[in-house]
């Protein structure tokens, strides 16, 4: 197991993890993705060369006393205003709404892990690994972030980040889960990859825990 070891905890009241096959109506997977897990930790802190951190596991979380065991959906419009709008609504100024199945009331602790990047590594006797890992925890412990953090849709922001909380614990009700495919990437390599979607298999969340072994 690697020394360079990184966690957090996130929460929010939305969050959407879109499923690539649900097309035009998108649905949330019931739990954060491989990227969208790094992507919340470089909304922290990230290196444009040396180091990135490469999500381990994700645990899903309820509030100590509180009722367990499910995740919660609920339907979430979204208006367009883009250029994919019909003629006739672009030119009376409509948007074109759409709807989402998003996930309510969550709560995650994240674990990471530091490694090196082999395409763009650090200079010459430089440790990024542990200036990174350094670098996040302590962002972490002032509430500083290199932007701000969000579950999933960038209007989706956090209501909470940042170190585990005691009112919480993993939600262990939440047992035999299965996921049949999930997306882990649409990149090719973590850092200027090229577009090359990849998806875990067989996935299962196990009392309360989703790991990204696979």
């Amino acid at each position: 197991m690697s020394k360079y070891q990184v966690q957090l905890e996130i929460a929010g009241p939305l969050a959407m993890f879109s499923r690539p096959d649900t097309g035009g109506t998108p649905v949330s997977y019931p739990v954060p993705t491989y990227s969208a897990c790094k992507g919340i930790f470089e909304t922290i802190a990230w290196l444009p060369r040396g180091s990135w951190i490469s999500p381990v596991r994700v645990e899903v979380c309820k509030r100590k006393e509180g009722p367990g065991g499910s995740i919660n959906f609920q339907q979430y419009a979204n208006n367009y205003g883009g250029p994919n709008r019909k003629s006739a609504q672009i030119e009376n100024g409509n948007s074109f709404q759409f709807f989402n199945q998003v996930i309510t009331n969550v709560c995650y602790r994240i674990y990471g892990e530091v490694l090196r990047n082999e395409k763009q590594p650090s200079k010459k006797g430089q440790n990024s690994c542990h200036y990174l890992k350094d670098l996040f925890n302590r962002r972490l412990r002032q509430g500083r972030c290199f932007r701000t953090p969000c579950l999933g849709l960038s209007e989706f922001t956090a209501s909470y980040w940042g170190k585990f909380r005691d009112q919480y614990e993993v939600d262990t009700e939440l047992d035999g889960l299965r996921i049949a495919a999930m997306l882990k990437s649409v990149w090719s390599t973590p850092v200027d990859g090229d577009y090359s979607p990849s998806f875990l298999h067989d996935l299962q969340i196990q009392k309360g825990v989703l790991s990204f072994a696979k």
